[in-house]
């Protein structure tokens, strides 16, 4: 059951953050007239799909990522892997332009063979053809279709004025930025009703959630549901304050001082090192502590709450950077599927501020001067910006790809070591 609930919460957790990542993209490029193919939730097979307008809005079996397919130089470049010399049937309308580029001619069509490359024909909009030894060019429609019957495929064609590298530098960095903005408002979004659900916070305890019966914890007579309150004198309001008191003991015994059906206890706890750390073998939560309902208290513990995640995500990178954590603490898909059962176990409420860390961290990560990433296309708008020239296309696509790779090699070690951390 509680594997269920993890796959389902993470579905419903990472489609939220994709949509909500993948619409900014999208409407900012629909705002700045950059031609949007496909808006898809998912990767890998198309499992429905629905075309409005010149876009097709597709969901996918994967529940992992999305894209926005943009029109660009690249793109036109291998529509369809149309090559010259290929045999092609055309369309016109009733100004005898072209209307629909036909890969595969049929009866009724223009056919002939092409003399030219797509992406000189969306560059030029004319079609040069080859017919019975005659060279003929039409003018094709600025919103004309190429179409693969055979395949089922069609996609606009995507003139000079609509593609992403045409539109200016600040609109190229708006249309980037935008994602990881989207994740952000959507995490503002999120704590804000979890604030109408529960009221302002003013304050928070930190409660044993789970006690491993072998640990420490358990023998000293530390039961789930427990508030701590102080260890070795110090006061406990959050997890880290629980680490950071048993670090400073080491393996000395400690005083426990905790609160149970509203009575004060104290235990002796002697902590257990692992993996570099001193600890209790017990699990936590942070529990708040509600005050009186108000829409400024709402909105205070929003804010809040914002800021608390932010923090969380940049404390870790830091971390990272200066090795004080490294790949091996990071949790790839399946630790976050078992930290999201873990939570949806604890309620709808948990979940929601479960989802909204999730936003934040999808955002910060995304903005990252990293290859592949949306922070990787700002980069180079902003080395364009300096040098006085876009960088070389190839250059792009070899870095961008070079950062796909490893971030995919990065996806499965982290897979990989989310499995031993389960399996030990």
């Amino acid at each position: 059951m509680q594997l269920i609930l993890g796959i389902l919460g993470f579905i419903f957790i990472f489609g939220l953050a994709v949509l909500a990542h993948e619409l900014g993209h999208f409407l900012t490029a629909r705002k700045f007239g950059v031609l949007c193919n496909e808006f898809a939730i998912g990767l890998g097979p198309v499992i429905w799909k629905k075309r409005k307008g010149e876009t097709l809005y597709t969901l996918r079996a994967i529940p992992m990522g999305g894209f926005v397919s943009m029109g660009t130089d690249e793109g036109e470049r291998d529509v369809f892997n149309i090559k010259e010399g290929s045999e092609i049937g055309l369309t016109l309308n009733n100004e005898g332009h072209v209307v629909n580029i036909h890969f595969h001619p049929d009866e009724g069509q223009i056919s002939g063979t092409l003399l030219m490359n797509t992406f000189d024909i969306s560059t030029t909009l004319q079609v040069a053809l080859e017919r019975a030894g005659v060279r003929e060019v039409y003018p094709v429609d600025p919103e004309a279709w190429y179409m693969d019957a055979k395949a089922g495929n069609e996609a606009r064609i995507v003139p000079t004025n609509r593609r992403l590298e045409a539109k200016p530098k600040r609109q190229r960095f708006v249309i980037m930025a935008a994602g990881a903005v989207m994740n952000f408002i959507l995490a503002y979004v999120l704590v804000l009703l979890v604030g109408l659900f529960t009221g302002e916070v003013i304050g928070a305890v930190t409660e044993l959630s789970t006690v491993n019966p072998s640990g420490p914890a358990y023998v000293a007579g530390l039961q789930a549901g427990d508030v701590l309150i102080e260890i070795n004198g110090s006061t406990i309001t959050e997890g880290g304050h629980v680490s950071e008191a048993l670090g400073n003991a080491g393996n000395q015994e400690v005083l426990v001082v905790f609160e149970r059906a509203g009575q004060r206890h104290e235990v002796f706890v002697t902590p257990v090192p692992r993996e570099g750390h001193y600890i209790m073998d017990v699990h936590l939560q942070t529990m708040p502590i509600v005050g009186e309902r108000s829409l400024l208290g709402v909105f205070r513990t929003a804010n809040a709450r914002w800021v608390e995640g932010a923090m969380m995500i940049v404390n870790s990178l830091q971390m990272i950077a200066s090795g004080e954590a490294g790949a091996g603490d990071l949790a790839g898909v399946v630790g976050i599927v078992h930290m999201t059962s873990e939570v949806a176990m604890l309620g709808f409420v948990p979940l929601l501020m479960f989802a909204s860390v999730i936003n934040i961290n999808l955002g910060i990560f995304n903005l990252l001067p990293f290859p592949a990433l949306d922070g990787g296309h700002i980069t180079f708008i902003a080395i364009e910006a300096i040098i006085g020239k876009p960088v070389n296309a190839k250059i792009q696509h070899t870095v961008s790809l070079v950062g796909f790779v490893l971030l995919m090699a990065l996806m499965l070690f982290t897979v990989f070591n989310d499995v031993l951390r389960l399996v030990n």
